[in-house]
């Protein structure tokens, strides 16, 4: 509202065209002052339109939860690649062994047992290493404590005489089993033990010992009559096996031998003596001696065992048991000492019996100075021990088929051997047992 108000000294006129209302004001009364009525000020302008942001937040978190999702799957893609390589060590504790044994192989893992006597049932595993839930490279050693009632430990009776060892395993808790073979080592003498020395087994268990019967020389049996001949031969231990032969000599007389009289062999062994026919057709000439064997057969063929992941002494011995020699070679590698980290021939692989399987066995994480490995084939089992300890190795015992008569009882194979062998490594002596 405003108010508007003119003063003029001349009449007004009024204006028709201008639409307002002119109030005109004269000298003389008071003047009229007249209001003019204005409608409202117009609205004011509209505002300008604010940008919306929350569709921008809506795509801002759209494009970082796709980000951590692609995160997400590109490092589940590592894990699975990971595996690959790795396992979950089970949770075997509290099943039988061979249940356990069974778990373990299904999960591509190879198993050591240690019997440990314990609270839990006998033949039950009460703990394992690593733990269960480790992740551990395929093919790894998991070692399983089985309970026992009692565990003893063999002890070395190779080289003693057969009483002496027998109260010597009496006294460990042990039964014996003895066997007798021929053999060139004195009668009575222990040339090799079943389970091995050092081995770990339940109180009461039987060691078998193989024991010489001892070497003794062929009489001359040439030109005695055959009662006389075979008294003799029984009387030294030995086994007469008689044949008839033209011969011009006396009828029942010794005409020719073999072994050839003198000759040492093994207390047992067989002495062939030809009685004459008293024919006259030999012309007295004693025949040849009988023909040689005929060569054995061929070697038969074995499947060979993996034994990578064990350790050195335990993969000696499983070959061992499957027929094949050993070959231990050590190489650089992040794995704990004395673990067979490869092997070649591979396991699963067939071969014939007495291959030598190549043992590639790792010098540890922090590798220490090596030392050279006595040579001892050819010694006896006692004294290669011995001579072995004295260095700083340990020692295994292994028996092993030989077919030569002289090295029954000795040490006809050592693995490792050389120089640059880890010190305190357990070497392996293989004892020779003639197959006659």
């Amino acid at each position: 509202m405003r108010f508007v108000s003119r003063f003029r000294r001349e009449p007004a006129a009024v204006a028709a065209s201008e639409g307002r209302t002119e109030t005109l004001v004269e000298e003389g009364p008071p003047p009229v002052v007249e209001e003019e009525v204005v409608g409202p000020p117009p609205p004011p302008p509209p505002r300008p339109r604010q940008p919306l942001l929350w569709p921008w937040l809506l795509l801002l978190l759209l494009l970082v939860a796709g980000g951590l999702i692609a995160l997400w799957l590109l490092t589940r893609g590592g894990d699975d690649h990971k595996s690959s390589a790795s396992v979950v060590v089970p949770n075997v504790v509290g099943q039988k062994q061979g249940a356990a044994v069974s778990r373990l192989d299904g999960a591509r893992l190879t198993s050591r047992v240690v019997a440990k006597p314990s609270s839990a049932a006998s033949g039950t595993v009460f703990a394992e290493e690593p733990l269960p839930g480790s992740h551990v490279t395929r093919g790894s050693v998991v070692t399983l404590l089985v309970s026992s009632a009692t565990v003893a430990k063999v002890p070395d009776v190779v080289g003693d005489k057969a009483a002496v060892a027998t109260r010597t395993l009496h006294a460990h808790g042990l039964a014996v089993d003895t066997v007798s073979v021929g053999s060139r080592r004195p009668a009575g003498t222990v040339l090799s033990q079943s389970p091995a020395a050092g081995a770990s087994v339940a109180k009461g268990s039987t060691v078998v010992i193989r024991v010489s019967r001892g070497a003794v020389r062929v009489p001359n049996l040439v030109g005695q009559s055959r009662s006389t001949a075979v008294a003799a031969l029984r009387g030294a231990g030995l086994v007469p096996s008689a044949f008839t032969v033209p011969s011009a000599q006396p009828k029942g007389q010794v005409v020719a031998q073999h072994p050839r009289a003198g000759v040492s062999v093994p207390r047992g062994s067989k002495v062939r003596i030809n009685l004459s026919n008293g024919s006259g057709s030999g012309g007295g000439v004693p025949p040849p001696p009988p023909p040689p064997p005929p060569p054995p057969p061929p070697p038969a063929t074995q499947t060979i065992p993996d034994v990578t992941g064990q350790s050195q002494e335990a993969a000696q011995r499983q070959l061992n048991t499957a027929g094949f020699k050993s070959r231990v070679v050590f190489v650089s590698s992040d794995q704990p000492e004395g673990t067979v980290v490869s092997q070649s021939p591979a396991g699963g692989n067939t071969a014939r019996k007495g291959t030598r399987i190549r043992l590639n066995t790792s010098l540890g994480p922090t590798p220490g100075a090596g030392s050279a490995v006595p040579r001892v084939i050819g010694l006896s089992p006692k004294t290669a021990t011995a001579r072995l300890r004295s260095a700083g190795f340990e020692v295994q015992r292994l028996t092993q088929t030989t077919a030569s008569q002289s090295q029954d009882g000795l040490v006809v194979d050592e693995q490792p051997i050389g120089a640059n062998v880890p010190a305190g490594t357990t070497v392996t002596i293989y004892i020779g047992s003639f197959s006659g």
